[in-house]
């Protein structure tokens, strides 16, 4: 798995000579304790050393900030500070910009610092005297060590990372767009400009992966057939199953698991080769077609296990979320589903896809390798050509989850949150489960308005999921960026456009 870049956070102290307060004293334990933030956090800290009450100084401290390619710079208003060092500050380079006050310490007598004052100053100033340069600076207050502070910080801390990341990320697709999934299209320019470093490949065919998977040895393919079924709970076995498709699922399943591991292997080599950290996969037709019924979702969601994102159906914009979510959670995996149901009676809505979960989803039982349903042309009485495989088939553990995917041109993004219910609603086969307690910026939302909001805005059909609550670090993100929240639209009877 690829390490993620740790971000890099500036701290400087501002000052006045006007106010009697213990200001290097009082920034000193701020430093020491922003550096067991670090720690915790797990971000790289530079202090600047000396205290800042000149625009000429501010220059000198920014452009040593810059010099260590700090990509968050802290500005702490240890006390009142002129007005002439927040322009410098807020025009930092390659940098985003908080400005902090602490607390004055005392109830009555002189005023030892005035450092809020100074920061509801210092805000003024970048939003109106500077309202043509568009600079988003954040606002911090408190103690170092006041919880209030480190959740806010920490937001801010995730949401960085994020961007610093997938500024430098390197994202494939391979094979194109599933056949008329043009909901899915995204023009690349914007993906180019909203994240500027990033590295987009459109051209990689199926048939790369196909002659290197084809290409391996035996004896280089069965350690990984072994261990793709020890992970496993086994072959889809469901009596009802068998029964309607008059023959045994199992060995159809079983005897696909070679060419997943050897596609699996294909891919894992594919990505290290060209250092991807993503890769968005035409998962159909050609697998089923070329490879005898074939399907690639048990090597995405093994793919999403070890930590490279794997997208179904060429959806590029989706890899791209799922790997911002990544960022935002500290690596843990992500997945991508579909929306297949909803259920007004317990507020919630199925999360489905035909199998290529992570088995981080479902380490309380477990999956089978079974069959994809949906994976070739249903024909009836025709036995098991209306199947494909291996899929995962699983139904996700009780945990909170994010979902999280951009959309329009780049510019506009969906975020919705709630907890999966585990195995105590019935769901058909394939990765899946009901999401209930429903939120979106953390307030309450019905199943129905949330299938509106979706449907009535020509949302996309796929949503990227992450285990836990993180939608202030996306709205962060978010707001980094000048993205445009899609805000939930009420159900009705009439038309909503």
């Amino acid at each position: 798995m690829k390490e993620m870049k740790k971000i890099v956070v500036g701290l400087v102290g501002t000052s006045q000579l006007s106010f009697p307060g213990p200001k290097e004293k009082a920034f000193a334990r701020c430093a020491d304790g922003m550096k067991k933030l670090s720690e915790k956090m797990g971000f790289d800290l530079v202090v600047y050393k000396d205290t800042v009450i000149t625009r000429e100084e501010a220059i000198t401290a920014t452009k040593y900030m810059e010099d260590n390619k700090v990509d968050f710079l802290m500005v702490q208003h240890t006390s009142y500070t002129g007005g002439q060092v927040a322009p410098v500050f807020a025009k930092i380079k390659n940098a985003r910009v908080g400005f902090w006050a602490i607390p004055e310490g005392v109830d009555c007598g002189a005023v030892p610092f005035n450092s809020f004052c100074s920061i509801n100053m210092h805000c003024g100033i970048v939003a109106h005297y500077l309202r043509d340069y568009n600079i988003p600076i954040k606002w911090f207050y408190g103690d170092v060590e006041d919880p209030a502070f480190v959740r806010r910080f920490e937001v801010t801390v995730r949401a960085i990372r994020a961007i610093v990341n997938i500024s430098q990320a390197r994202v494939a697709l391979v094979g194109g767009i599933a056949p008329y999934f043009n909901d899915l299209y995204d023009d690349e320019r914007n993906i180019n400009k909203r994240f500027e470093g990033i590295f987009f490949y459109r051209l990689h065919e199926f048939n790369e992966i196909k002659e290197k998977a084809l290409a391996y040895s035996k004896e280089e393919i069965e350690p990984i057939v072994k261990e793709m079924i020890a992970k496993s709970k086994g072959a889809l076995d469901d009596p009802e199953i068998q029964k309607t498709f008059e023959c045994d699922l199992s060995q159809f399943v079983l005897d696909r698991v070679e060419m997943n591991a050897r596609i699996y292997k294909a891919y894992k080599d594919f990505v290290e080769e060209n250092d991807y950290d993503a890769v968005a996969v035409s998962c159909w037709p050609k697998f089923a077609d070329e490879l005898d019924k074939f399907t690639v979702c048990a090597t995405l969601g093994q793919l999403n296990d070890e930590g490279t994102v794997a997208a179904c159906e060429g959806d590029v914009l989706s890899a791209i979320s799922m790997l911002i979510l990544k960022y935002i959670a500290g690596g843990e995996p992500t997945m991508l589903m579909d929306m297949s149901a909803f259920d007004q009676k317990d507020n919630s809505v199925l999360l489905w896809h035909c199998g290529p979960a992570a088995s981080h989803f479902c380490q309380c039982n477990g999956y089978h390798l079974g069959c994809n349903f949906s994976g070739t042309a249903h024909v009836p009485n025709s036995g098991v050509t209306s199947a494909s495989a291996p899929a995962r088939d699983m139904v996700f553990d009780p945990n909170d989850a994010t979902i999280f995917r951009l959309s329009g041109e780049v510019d506009k993004y969906m975020e919705f949150s709630g907890h999966f219910m585990g195995a105590t609603k019935p769901s058909c086969h394939g990765s899946r489960g009901w999401l209930t307690d429903l939120t979106t910026k953390g307030n309450e939302v019905k199943a129905l308005d949330l299938v509106n909001t979706v449907l009535s805005t020509g949302f996309q059909h796929h949503f990227p999921v992450v285990l836990g609550h993180y939608y202030e670090e996306v709205e962060e993100f978010c707001a980094w960026l000048g993205l445009k929240r899609i805000e939930m639209v009420p159900y009705a009877d009439y038309l909503q456009r």
